[in-house]
This record gives C-alpha cells, structure tokens and sequence, in this order.
C-alpha cells in the first residue's frame, strides 16, 4: 500500500466565479468548493485555471477568504501566489496565510527569460521568505519556461519546498520525476497532465490537479482512490470518461477559449457563471450551442456526469 503523504490526493486547480459585474461571486464559490470537496477533492485557488493573473488585489482577497470559509474543517486549501513581482507575492503569502490557507503554490516569473540558476535563486529565496509550506509549480504553457527535473530535485531538499506540481508534457520526464520522489515522506509530486493521471499514479504520483475536477470532481477521486485499492478497471473507466468530457472544452483550443467554455459547463450545472476576465471572452450564443449539445452526449446533471456506471 503507498505511503499516503500530506500534499495528496485530488486537487482541482478550481475556476473563480464571478458576478457581471467582475466581483467576486461569494456565493458560487461556496457551491463550487462544496462540490468540489463532495467530490473528494481540495480546492486550488488561482491557479491558471483561475485566471490569477487577470483577477485584481482585492477580488483575490476575497476568494482567498470566502474558499478558507467553505472548506474549514474538511478540505486542505492551496493558493496561487505566482507574480512576476516577488514582494507582491511576499503581501499576497501574508495575507493567504492569516486567512487560513494551508499551502502556497507558485510557478516562475514569467517576464524575463530565466535560467535554471534564476529559477534556483527565486524558489530559494521565495521558499525562505513565506512562512506556509511552498509547492513548486512547472507550467511551460503560460511562462514559456521549464523547470528542469534536476533543478526541481535540488529544491526539493529546501525544508520549506514540500512538493512539485508539473504541467509539462511528456511521458519520459514524468516517469523520471515520480521516480526521484515517490519515496521522499517529505516530498510529493502531484501531476497536473489530467489525461495521464491514470497512468501517473500507477507510476506512483501522490495526486493529480485537473481542470477538468472542477465539473467531475469524483471521475478523479476514483482514478486516485481506484488505483491505490488495486481497482485498476474502475480508474481506467474514470480516465476514459474524463478524458472525453475534458475533449468538450479543450479540444482544439488555447487557454483562452478552454477556460470560457469551461466556465460556461459549470454554469450549465448551477456551480458559477460563464463570466471570464479579460482577454478572455465569454462564449455567444452559437458556441454555447455546440457546447452543450457535446457535454449531453455525457449526463444531463452532476450525478451522471461523475459516474462511470
């Protein structure tokens, strides 16, 4: 049986809701992280699927504050604290951290092309500054950089680095890294490549960060939990079925427009409205069309939509 470690388990990388006028969506948040930990998972807030970089000061405040509410006592609570000013994300560790948040989580700065010597200092020193344990968080797609697995390695002996969470593709490098971590208690590695996650944990991953979590959460609690009890046809059921809802909203898509048409499924189901941020647009009539029509093929409510019966 795996060693279960702390930093484990499903966690989604959770959208932020939002009212028409661009606030915060207090009351969407509360439903969204009620579903998400129904579903067996912990809530990552501003992530790249919560649209961090677009969402000011205050409005991070504010769902840092009403998520910490939602999930006390029953889920773990991680927070993006990424930025390409490293005092800003000092204030923002500050204030997470007196609002109850669990776990800080960052990837590079993404201005400025950095080496692996820069990526080495900034995690150091970030690590060394904020009094929350830190997750290293790998995500080439939107910082155009990548953290090198031996890099990752050297700061993973960094007592206040507890994880890694890689976004990178690539079956070779994620194998390597589960191999170099899967023993260490005091390190995990949590892959954010939802359709490898089948794959990942049979490997010996310690948790998966799929987007896709924040509509089936359970789909993934299943392959999680499936795995680790042996359950290996229940996990490829799961990872079947995600992968092709997953299809719905990021097929042939950059970010942009997956995290629109995301949003638009959560609200077809009660869980927020299909309100994005600048650059992104929210979906017109026709898109909102043949989204549905594909997300039904799949179940008309949560339950069917979770289930791999």
């Amino acid at each position: 049986m795996k060693n279960i470690k702390k930093y484990s388990g499903v966690v989604v990388p959770m959208v932020t809701p939002l009212r028409a006028d661009k606030s915060i969506d207090l009351d969407a948040v509360t439903t969204l992280v009620n579903h998400l930990i129904e579903g067996g998972c912990h809530p990552f807030v501003l992530g790249t699927t919560g649209e961090s970089s677009s969402v000011t000061f205050e409005n991070k405040v504010a769902l840092v504050k009403k998520t910490v509410e939602a999930a006390s006592g029953k889920a773990m609570v991680y927070a993006g604290i990424s930025g390409n000013s490293f005092q800003e994300s000092l204030d923002q560790a500050t204030i997470y951290t007196d609002l109850g948040v669990d776990v800080l989580v960052a990837h590079v700065p993404y201005y400025y092309p950095l080496n692996q010597n820069h990526i080495l200092n900034y995690y150091q020193q970030l690590a060394s500054a904020v009094s929350l344990p830190l997750i290293v968080y790998n995500m080439p797609m939107t910082t155009n950089m990548s953290i090198d697995l031996e890099t990752a390695d050297v700061l993973s002996q960094h007592p206040n680095i507890v994880g890694y969470k890689e976004s990178e593709r690539g079956e070779e490098r994620m194998a390597k890294a589960i191999s170099l971590w899967k023993d260490r208690e005091d390190f995990s590695y949590l892959l954010g490549w939802a359709a490898k996650s089948y794959e990942g944990m049979l490997l010996g991953a310690d948790g998966l960060v799929p987007s896709t979590g924040n509509l089936t959460p359970q789909l993934y609690s299943t392959i999680y939990e499936s795995v680790l009890s042996g359950n290996n046809e229940a996990a490829q059921k799961a990872q079947e079925k995600s992968d092709a809802i997953s299809k719905v909203y990021q097929e042939n898509q950059i970010l942009c427009n997956a995290i629109p048409i995301l949003k638009f499924l959560l609200a077809k189901y009660n869980l927020c409205t299909k309100e994005v941020l600048l650059p992104m647009i929210a979906l017109n009539e026709a898109e909102e069309k043949i989204a549905t029509a594909k997300i039904n093929h799949y179940g008309n409510d949560l339950k069917s939509l979770n289930s791999i019966e």
